[in-house]
């Protein structure tokens, strides 16, 4: 019987692979040689990853045409190419497994992982409803029809001249995120870790080095520890020791030498308005620009609290940033990433971290 598998994907790894344009599944982290488990002719099926307001949903489906562990190089070359959504930089001497494939399947209607609760594999006892899946997950011939017949069949496209230049197909790229971005709700989970998580990766693609207050926190599956490009000791270098001890506090903070500006952000969920304040009226003696970041309806709270004469001498450099502004944010910088990344990868493939 043959080994297909669930695959963990972002919406945006989905809508790329949809588009034609994407035929690499590029695992983040190393993996072991159990990956072998999938084959030419294994079919993987992707689940679209949980953001709050929203289900997971499997999105479609891809055959493989080969499992391979590749180095630093042939992934520079592949990211070059377009193959591989969204990129990873490669230390060198990193490898990475890679799955191959020839057609992204998009289903026609997308079943919801919870509606799945009378799909099983053949020798499963618990259905793909309560199946945990943290970045793959086998399944037999049993629950991969299970699956399609879900689904209700694939979605329909009308075959296109493929795009003849290099900036022909840029600006395809942009004029499909554009549309993304004006379809969308974008919506972001309103949790502390995933707000931050959201920051560290925003700053690491604007060219600023990244730290984080909570480096063993998770959101997801990733450590925030492990987007950050600063430690204590370059806090130092770079702020001195008189604000070392509060700068550390922040939630999350952006540095950029050649200006030496600090952006710092303070999110705030159930926390207490006036201690993430306070927190950035501490480092107020720096080259520095601040941002709370919080949910829409603590705004008013927000303006309140930074009114007071406690606060004066940062109200004009203090930004209040809603959850739903950092979404765009986001969205709007991995356009800008997308569509310059192919002219500048070969010098960031092989890149150290930071």
């Amino acid at each position: 019987m043959a080994r297909h598998a669930i695959l963990l994907a972002d919406r945006e790894w989905c809508e790329a692979a949809s588009s034609g344009r994407v035929r690499v599944y590029d695992f983040i982290k190393p993996r072991k040689q159990g990956i072998r488990a999938l084959t030419r002719g294994s079919v993987c099926v992707v689940l679209t990853k949980a953001r709050a307001g929203q289900p997971q949903v499997f999105y479609g489906e891809f055959t493989v045409t080969e499992v391979r562990e590749v180095d630093a190089g042939e992934y520079g070359r592949l990211a070059r190419e377009g193959l591989i959504h969204s990129p990873q930089a490669l230390k060198p001497g990193e490898k990475r497994w890679v799955l191959f494939f020839d057609e992204f399947r998009e289903y026609a209607t997308k079943p919801r992982k919870d509606e799945l609760a009378d799909v099983r594999t053949s020798t499963g006892r618990k259905p793909i409803s309560v199946r945990v899946v943290t970045g793959l997950s086998y399944i037999d011939d049993q629950a991969l029809e299970g699956i399609r017949r879900k689904a209700g069949g694939f979605v329909r496209r009308e075959l296109q001249q493929p795009p003849t230049t290099f900036m022909e197909e840029l600006e395809e790229r942009i004029s499909r995120l554009e549309k993304l971005l004006e379809a969308s709700e974008l919506p972001l989970p309103l949790t502390h870790e995933c707000a931050e998580l959201t920051l560290l990766r925003m700053g690491r693609q604007l060219g600023f080095k990244v730290y984080t207050a909570d480096p063993s926190k998770i959101c997801g599956n990733v450590r925030l520890g492990d987007l950050a490009s600063m430690s204590r000791a370059d806090l130092k270098e770079h702020a001195g020791p008189k604000v070392l001890e509060s700068l550390t506090w922040i939630d999350v903070v952006w540095y950029r030498e050649k200006e030496d500006v600090f952006y710092v952000f303070e999110v705030v969920t159930d926390g207490d308005m006036d201690k993430a304040l306070l927190r950035l009226s501490e480092v107020g003696g720096l080259n520095v620009r601040m941002f709370i970041v919080s949910d829409e309806s603590r705004r008013k709270e927000y303006e309140k609290v930074i009114s007071k004469p406690t606060f004066s001498t940062i109200r004009n450099s203090c930004t209040f940033l809603s959850m739903k502004d950092l979404a765009k944010m986001f969205d709007r910088t991995e356009l800008w990433k997308r569509s310059v990344e192919p002219l500048r990868l070969p010098y960031l493939v092989g890149e150290k971290s930071g």
